[in-house]
């Protein structure tokens, strides 16, 4: 008696390799998930060494290194990397960001702690919007950027809003993104073109670039965001090698 797989071996073949595919991914999947609590718990003290440069991040799972292979491989660390082999300097990073947040709890939690550090950064990174994209309004958006941007010090390196690559949600990204440009240059503040950055990668990296839930970037994708604060950064003097 012939079995339904010997009928239709192809059939029977395909099944297998997306059940295969299936469970592969599904194991990417949950390690995203867990992830949120154990880069949260990695970022809770501070990173690197003390008596060089200070370098803290704000903003949201993105800057947390949500997607990557492990907390160091996200752009804050990547960065951090890059700031002490350019300055020959050691660097501590302090990352207040939190998994999940929009501009306003930036506001409301993230730039309070900054300011209860009690010292000054010599690099300020924010990363933040992404969130808010998901649930745009652009009357609140508007609002919340004045806010936030009226509130960090100058020469902070203030990202734009992800590249979204379709609908409705990149309408409202490059909306969000050519406002949290404006705003960040108005208040001295040092844009970050990310949006441009992730356009620039095409359609093909949704498949190499982000992680199993398709919102995060991977390892590669990180690196991608670490490149475009980077260009900004190149341009700083004093973040030049040591003399």
């Amino acid at each position: 008696m012939r079995t339904w797989t010997t009928r239709h071996p192809l059939l029977a073949a395909g099944l297998a390799v997306a059940l295969v595919l299936g469970s592969v991914w599904g194991v990417k999947l949950t390690r995203v998930v867990l992830s949120v609590e154990r880069n949260a718990e990695y970022w809770s003290v501070p990173r690197g060494q003390e008596g060089g440069l200070l370098y803290v991040a704000l903003g949201d799972s993105a800057a947390q290194g949500i997607g990557a292979s492990g907390p160091g491989k996200g752009y804050v660390g990547l960065l951090a990397e890059r700031l002490r082999q350019r300055t020959g300097r050691p660097v501590e990073v302090i990352n207040i960001s939190e998994s999940g947040a929009r501009i306003r709890d930036v506001l409301a939690t993230q730039l309070p702690a900054l300011t209860a550090l009690g010292r000054t950064p010599d690099v300020l990174t924010v990363g933040i919007g992404g969130n808010d994209v998901r649930a745009y309004d652009r009357e609140t958006f508007t609002a919340e950027v004045e806010r936030l941007t009226g509130a960090l010090p100058a020469g902070a390196y203030v990202a734009d809003a992800p590249y979204f690559m379709h609908g409705r949600w990149e309408r409202d990204a490059q909306q969000a993104a050519d406002l949290l440009t404006a705003s960040a240059s108005a208040h001295a503040q040092r844009p970050v073109r990310l949006h441009e950055a992730l356009r620039a990668q095409g359609w093909q990296a949704m498949l190499t670039q982000y992680a199993a839930d398709w919102f995060h970037p991977n390892d590669r994708g990180h690196r991608v965001w670490a490149d475009a604060f980077w260009a900004a950064m190149e341009a700083d003097p004093v973040l030049g090698p040591e003399r």
